[in-house]
């Protein structure tokens, strides 16, 4: 069996649109679209208690990490750091909830390490995107791929053919 190539595996939150992202981006910065819930996807969480919330959160985001591996273990690479980037605190929410999600997935994912921004400006500011760390470690020497890859990302969030999309499933 051959190794895997090692890749950044992404996690994009549109907060006003309540949906996330999942990519890949390899080291030299290449960016890999892969898939896109439908919008709303993460509504679940507004209006109910703020412990609810987080439990919620943690919980849809660990499947969009599981979807995300798989998607690129196919792809012949692995996670060698999974980066969570926001467009801005989770809306209609108490402000201590992205740093408690964020805080979640640092420590209970330590290989490979976890990362949490928000973008100060949103996804369609100027590149490069200012980031504002809020959990984790960047390890070293991937900020270039990251912000190389994210730029790529950043322009193919508003082509819907880019990404494969996974529906919301109907309540039984």
């Amino acid at each position: 069996m051959t190794d895997k190539d090692p890749a950044l595996l992404m996690v994009l939150i549109e907060t006003a649109t309540l949906r996330w992202y999942v990519a890949g981006i390899d080291l030299t910065g290449r960016p890999a679209p892969l898939l896109v819930s439908e919008p709303g996807n993460l509504s679940p969480y507004v209006g109910i208690p703020f412990d609810d919330q987080v439990s919620f959160l943690r919980h849809r985001l660990s499947g969009v990490l599981q979807r995300g591996c798989d998607r690129l273990w196919a792809r012949r690479q692995k996670p060698c750091q999974i980066v969570f980037v926001a467009d801005g605190p989770f809306v209609e929410a108490d402000a201590a909830l992205t740093p408690r999600v964020a805080e979640h997935f640092v420590e209970w994912l330590t290989n490979p390490p976890v990362v949490f921004f928000c973008a100060d400006r949103g996804f369609a500011g100027p590149m490069p995107l200012s980031l504002n760390r809020v959990a984790g470690e960047m390890e070293a020497g991937l900020q270039d791929s990251l912000e190389i890859g994210l730029a790529a990302l950043s322009n193919l969030l508003g082509q819907p053919d880019a990404w494969e999309l996974v529906p919301t499933r109907a309540k039984a």
